[in-house]
């Protein structure tokens, strides 16, 4: 039976999101010959997607509760430019059935799943139920409706430990926690439910068996409404940190093809089960020692990682999902699919891997994309973008495809080496180590991987990697220099003949790098550090990049500078952050001894100590929240606390001083 979208042409898509997944749909919504709308916060007004669409609407606000999440802006923005469909992209209002349903009521497509839908999958508690019913495999766990502390202690005491506490209502590593043991459990489920309450408006949770190393796969599925379901293979997305996925590929190295014709049968079952529509992603738990997977969930959604499955099947899912919409049957059959090559993608994202993995904002100083074959950037920044506190810290993600896996990490290793991001601290170099580390490599990786290897990760470039990056900066700093004086007609010391040496101070980490240096002729220099002599030739400055020779070595470096602040990249051993050597003390540099300082911008979540409290080292301090993710503060030491200085749901910048110990 057909629904309310039979044969209804799409005009006007109004993109309920921002970032890379605006900008994605819009390339296939032009290709298709269908006009855009973006929709904008106050944050996002100078934001690339905006720029993208063919028109654009500003909702005001700067939080998502302000502006993508408020269902009556939206409405009215398709209302106002006449867009007669929506693509919700992914997360936000993505999954919700009542803005699904009110775009229904009036008149105007929602591309996506219905709401009855996806009401029915939305609950994972639900969605389990459905599974049990369509005879796939379940994991062991409680999901009912009791939610009392007492109820939930006593039902994961009964699973056995460790178990996984899970919100309901949503996904993204939200509102989940592991339990290792019936002393943490209180502690956990409260702070997973006031998670879930925050993100999604619901404190549900259930709880499942917890598999310290099991695999996270999920089958792509796709509905339409004359009854017609298929499966596009699967993804392996076990590359984790967080329970939020840094990696993923298709096909997946775990899989035999038995396992995944059996999972493929699985998901198409619950799209029957359902009368699924457009797109979605059944996600499965599999076990690489018992050869068994589990159910775990459904996204009613594009994913993230959509990518990879259109590179190895050929086939553009926004334009099935645009095309299943407007009442069209699908374009392929089962037996018509067919998966070509390996497709890897990488999530490069603004955060700090060195340091928890605490997320970073700010402006992108220079942004770069190579132009390489079978790699692909699904992005929304450019260079002056802005990384805004107030979302997900998403830069970009890079795909790479190659004609089995081998190829596609070189190439992705490769493309990952070319591609610069310079201004905001970003997890590229990090994900390169995780391509090359011996499991990820074999295959026999999970999803604890990042936690057991990388919880001290620590970028340490050579001593001659240093000094190749400090004479980059040096050789920056003269071209600017010599630009700034020829404009200005002074000529006066870039004579071409030997002068007395000339000193370049910078410092990287805790060390204090100082050149002595002299220009010879004909961008020929003689550079000293530590009495090591080099002989550097400088071939070329162009924009924010240097190409440089030591010793005949000739290499590139991408290169941005704001104040002090210099940003490298080296051309194998990765992004770093240089400081000019100041020539005095500057104001507000001084440490408050004693002083705990926000390590990001954010929201206070809950202040856990009061002045007078005694407290020993590693007991949570306040929780702060940012860019979507809550970070506990704890101390590092025993002591007494003398002031708290911030209050719940208060707004603080990086460095504010939240608490103070006694000395």
């Amino acid at each position: 039976m057909l629904d309310n979208r039979q044969m209804q042409t799409i005009k006007k898509i109004l993109v309920a999101n921002r970032g890379e997944i605006a900008i994605r749909v819009f390339r296939t919504a032009a290709e298709m010959g269908i006009k855009t709308v973006a929709v904008f916060s106050d944050a996002d007004k100078n934001a690339l997607f905006v720029k993208r669409a063919d028109e654009a609407i500003c909702i005001g606000g700067n939080a998502a509760g302000e502006s993508y999440l408020v269902q009556d802006k939206i409405i009215a923005a398709a209302k106002q430019t006449g867009a007669n469909a929506i693509h919700p992209g992914y997360g936000f209002l993505s999954e919700n059935a009542t803005f699904s349903k009110r775009f229904a009521d009036e008149g105007i497509i929602f591309i996506g799943p219905s709401a009855d839908v996806i009401t029915q999958l939305g609950s994972k508690i639900g969605a389990k139920e459905i599974a049990i019913k369509a005879k796939v495999p379940t994991v062991p766990g409680y999901n009912g409706k009791d939610q009392s502390t007492a109820t939930l202690k006593k039902e994961a005491e009964k699973i056995g430990f460790p178990v996984l506490i899970k919100a309901s209502a949503g996904g993204g590593g939200k509102g989940m926690r592991i339990v290792n043991s019936a002393a943490e459990s209180e502690a956990a489920i409260d702070a997973a439910k006031r998670e879930a309450e925050k993100s999604f408006g619901d404190s549900t949770v259930l709880i499942e068996k917890y598999f310290p190393k099991a695999k996270h796969i999920e089958i792509q599925i796709f509905g339409d409404v004359h009854g017609n379901y298929v499966h596009l293979f699967e993804r392996e997305c076990s590359m984790q940190r967080r329970y939020q996925k840094v990696i993923e590929e298709s096909p997946s190295p775990s899989l035999t093809n038995e396992l995944r014709v059996q999972m493929g049968k699985a998901a198409v079952q619950l799209a029957f089960a359902v009368k699924y529509t457009g797109a979605g992603t059944v996600e499965f738990l599999y076990s690489a020692e018992e050869k068994s997977f589990f159910f775990l969930e459904v996204n009613t959604r594009l994913q993230v990682e959509h990518p990879v499955t259109e590179e190895t099947t050929g086939l553009d899912l926004v334009r099935m999902q645009i095309d299943v919409a407007q009442g069209k049957p699908l374009s392929v059959k089962q037996d018509e699919i067919k998966q070509q090559g390996h497709s890897i993608e990488c999530r490069i994202c603004a955060e700090d891997a060195e340091n928890n993995f605490f997320p970073a904002t700010g402006e992108i100083l220079f942004y770069s994309e190579p132009c390489l074959k079978g790699l692909r950037f699904d992005s929304g920044m450019q260079t002056g973008s802005e990384i805004p506190v107030h979302y997900d810290s998403m830069v970009a993600k890079v795909i790479a495809t190659g004609k089995d896996r081998t190829e596609a990490i070189q190439k992705m290793l490769l493309g990952l080496d070319k591609y610069a991001v310079l201004g905001v601290t970003t997890n590229k170099d990090f994900q390169k180590e995780l391509l090359q580390h011996k499991n990820f490599i074999d295959g026999s990786f999970d999803t604890k991987l990042i936690e057991r290897d990388f919880s001290s990760y620590k970028k340490t470039p050579t001593e001659s990697e240093i000094n190749e990056m400090a004479i980059a900066a040096l050789l920056f700093d003269w071209s600017k220099r010599k630009q700034n004086e020829k404009a200005s007609h002074l000529l006066n010391g870039w004579r071409n003949i030997f002068y007395s040496a000339q000193i370049f101070e910078i410092e990287f980490a805790e060390q204090k790098i100082k050149l002595e240096y002299r220009y010879k002729q004909n961008n020929q220099f003689e550079v000293s550090n530590n009495s090591k002599n080099y002989s550097v030739e400088l071939v070329s400055v162009r924009n924010n990049q240097v190409n440089f020779s030591i010793e005949n070595h000739r290499q590139s470096f991408f290169i941005a500078q704001n104040n002090r602040d210099i940003f490298i990249q080296h051309p194998s051993a990765g992004t770093f952050k240089l400081k000019e050597a100041p020539r005095f003390v500057e104001p507000g540099t001084e440490i408050v001894k004693g002083g705990y300082i926000a390590p990001m911008p954010g929201e206070i979540v809950k202040v856990l100590v009061k002045a007078g409290d005694k407290i020993q080292s590693g007991k949570g301090l306040l929780v702060m929240s940012s860019m979507k993710m809550e970070t506990t503060i704890e101390a590092h030491t025993d002591g007494e606390v003398e002031e708290v200085f911030v209050a719940e749901k208060s707004f603080v910048e990086a460095n504010t001083l939240l608490i103070k110990m006694k000395d």
